[in-house]
């Protein structure tokens, strides 16, 4: 951006050029009216004289007239108005190639992940010597994270299946545990098929996408039939990598509303909880 937005700065350098030139003022004297230093008004002159650069001031070939009397018709034509220019620097030594900065944006694109997963992939995999803080500038410039907040329904979220089978709609969420002691956590990763009500659980003392999805894919050989279909909700544990690992093996993926943790199941569906059953 300009080193100053005021819009009158131009008039106000037309002002001093006017009494620098027209009037014919000392150079001091035009820096006190102007408050300004005169070496200012001495780089004000000299873009002026690159503005009016193509203005003939004297006549030449009149040799009986005083050459350094410029005529107010010649004058006319000249521009006062000296625009403010930008202090962005038009070139710098260290500045991303425009190569570089087409293929973060693809993998961008390809991924749908955040900067960080970017960084990581064109880092290791493309083998490019590029920062995280500049793979964020590239992607935040190029307006990559304009409408980033999550709806509440995703667009691409499938119709809920009347369960009718086994396998046809497993539901996966993760419990958090804090040992009130040790303060320890631990993070359970339960699965439960909504037709057979059969539990699958694993316990970790972290919290991963790849642990979540080992948990799915490990219930799916213990009940011995396959998913067509898991639901879940939208905690970070759940994310692209979690999806792309079930995608693989054909599995469908199911996100719950957003902000809506608990999801009420249908009466068909609900365990019977009484001791005569």
């Amino acid at each position: 951006m300009a080193y100053s937005t005021n819009p009158n700065l131009p008039k106000a350098r037309a002002i001093a050029m006017k009494l620098l030139i027209v009037e014919k003022l000392p150079l001091l004297v035009v820096a006190n009216r102007c408050g300004v230093h005169r070496t200012t008004v001495w780089r004000w002159k000299r873009k002026w004289d690159e503005i009016n650069i193509n203005v003939q001031l004297f006549n030449y070939d009149r040799p009986n007239r005083n050459r350094n009397i410029t005529s107010s018709f010649r004058l006319a034509a000249c521009s006062w108005r000296i625009p403010t220019i930008t202090s962005k620097p038009h070139h710098h030594p260290w500045v991303i190639p425009d190569e570089i900065i087409r293929q973060v944006l693809s993998i961008r694109e390809k991924l749908k992940r955040c900067a960080e997963v970017v960084w990581h992939y064109v880092t290791m995999v493309l083998k490019l010597d590029i920062s995280l803080s500049s793979v964020r500038r590239i992607l935040r410039r190029h307006h990559c994270f304009d409408g980033a907040r999550k709806k509440r329904v995703r667009p691409d979220n499938p119709r809920r299946p009347h369960v009718s089978k086994p396998g046809e709609l497993v539901q996966t969420d993760t419990i958090h545990h804090v040992d009130p002691y040790s303060g320890k956590r631990l993070y359970f990763y339960t699965v439960i098929d909504l037709y057979t009500r059969m539990a699958y659980v694993t316990m970790s003392t972290v919290l991963r996408q790849g642990l979540a999805a080992q948990a799915v894919l490990k219930a799916q050989t213990s009940f011995g039939f396959t998913f067509a279909m898991v639901q879940s909700d939208n905690g970070p544990e759940y994310g692209r990598y979690f999806e792309q690992q079930l995608e693989s093996k054909g599995i469908q993926i199911r996100h719950s509303r957003l902000h809506r943790p608990n999801v009420k199941l249908p009466l068909s569906a609900t365990p019977c909880l009484s001791l005569n059953c």
